[in-house]
């Protein structure tokens, strides 16, 4: 196994003054494509690029199905290289397999933003037609995840130049944002910038977001974070472990993480407290094409535990730009009540993350109490919806009420147990069948 982690080089600043005109024109490899709509400036751009002046053309496209996923590919990679700090969500690998897999609801539409011919802004969405109106919201809303505008960060005025594209070219009548981190400032500009162009906006807070910053070693970490009698206890927890039995522990990256493994963890959440809750989901067609798919791409990593040779334990970790985002982790329940298993696995995944060079840790969607005990920050994700016109607006005013709802603890409480009886009921039929 290796254990490199790929640095991202410094990007040179600019500075841009325009006035905008539309135009139709051939996309870059030189056809037309009879869904792409360009913005093209009628003004030269100039740019600062380490002392040298680069005139070019500004241009917005919005490009729709699987066939426009595939043909910007390697731009979308080079993109989300440059793009230091973007989480794993906003990589062509995530989003492609929604879209192949038919994981989304209605049409997939990429909207991107060019500059000297070099793709410096993307947002992927999938658009559907509601009460009247076309409704669009980031591919993959649907899991637990960071998502919106993927932007170079030296290129922040393609934000504008998008806005202004969605506000005068396209016929979207609603944005939902679903998962947007308080931390996504190029997603909040995008926001704020539609909010000028006549757009009504309501935002609210869906969940808090814990975090480790790194940057250290790990006893380091744990000599700001934890106070002596809770060090104490870790080491007591990890020593119990140990003499329980023979204790494996594993690390698995890119090609590594095989077929093979994938079904190795699997079948540790199908045993976990995941099942009770409806959340055992890791065995399914889609799930395991999801996660081989993101490992080839090499933003996949997995850590497993095994105990007299049993697996125990997993976690399976994304990362991008020195950032690790533990977005599935489980223990089987025999282990529960006597073994800190979980609890000494983080742990562990924390030791190899300084020992690599990551920058932070960020434990997911959700306020749990571990979380909170390993985090040394937090931060928020919201809901947020833009309209426009009669419809969009009526759209937006729908979704704040179900927001507010959802909000409401008692009332989430009781969906979600109605939705597991209905999963129950359902898995008895297809059973039966």
């Amino acid at each position: 196994m290796t254990n490199g982690v790929k640095l991202n080089s410094a990007k040179p600043m600019e500075t841009i003054q325009t006035g905008l005109a539309w135009q139709m024109r051939k996309n870059p490899m030189g056809e037309t494509h009879k869904d792409a709509l360009r913005l093209g400036f009628d003004h030269e751009v100039k740019r600062e690029f380490h002392g040298t002046e680069v005139t070019s053309g500004i241009y917005v496209e919005q490009h729709q199905g699987l066939e426009a996923f595939s043909k910007i590919g390697g731009e979308w990679d080079d993109l989300f290289r440059r793009s230091d700090g973007a989480s794993p969500f906003l990589a062509r690998a995530w989003a492609i397999t929604f879209v192949r897999e038919g994981r989304l609801q209605g049409t997939p539409l990429l909207i991107t933003v060019r500059a000297d011919q070099k793709l410096v802004a993307l947002l992927a969405l999938s658009v559907h037609r509601a009460a009247g109106t076309k409704i669009a919201e980031p591919i993959s809303t649907t899991v637990p995840s960071y998502l919106g505008v993927l932007l170079d960060p030296q290129f922040r005025r393609a934000i504008y130049w998008m806005a202004d594209f969605i506000a005068k070219k396209s016929s979207i009548g609603v944005l939902s944002f679903q998962n947007v981190s308080s931390a996504d400032q190029a997603t909040n500009e995008l926001i704020g910038e539609l909010g000028k162009r006549r757009f009504i906006s309501h935002s609210t807070k869906r969940r808090t977001c814990h975090y480790i910053r790194l940057g250290c070693s790990f006893d380091e970490y744990l000599k700001t974070s934890k106070s002596a009698k809770q060090r104490k206890k870790l080491r007591k927890e990890d020593r119990k472990l140990s003499k329980y039995g023979q204790v494996k522990l594993l690390r698995y990256e890119a090609a590594e993480i095989s077929p093979e493994i994938l079904s190795r963890v699997a079948a540790i959440q199908e045993q976990s407290w995941m099942k009770r809750r409806g959340g055992s989901v890791l065995g399914q067609p889609f799930y395991q094409k999801l996660l081989l798919e993101m490992a080839e791409a090499d933003l996949g990593r997995v850590w497993l535990m095994t105990i007299d040779g049993e697996d125990a334990a997993f976690k399976y970790a994304l990362i991008s730009h020195r950032r690790l985002y533990l977005q599935w982790t489980a223990f089987k329940l025999k282990y529960a009540s006597s073994l800190s298993v979980g609890k000494v696995l983080t742990q562990a995944t924390i030791r190899d993350a300084c020992d690599n060079g990551i920058v932070s840790i960020d434990f997911g969607h959700g306020d749990a109490p571990h979380k909170r005990f390993w985090a040394t920050d937090s931060y928020d994700v919201n809901r947020v919806a833009v309209g426009r016109g009669l419809a969009g607006r009526l759209v937006v005013l729908w979704l704040a009420v179900r927001w507010w709802l959802a909000n409401r603890k008692w009332i989430r409480t009781r969906y979600q147990a109605c939705r597991r009886q209905f999963q129950k009921v359902r898995n008895q039929f297809a059973s039966a069948d």
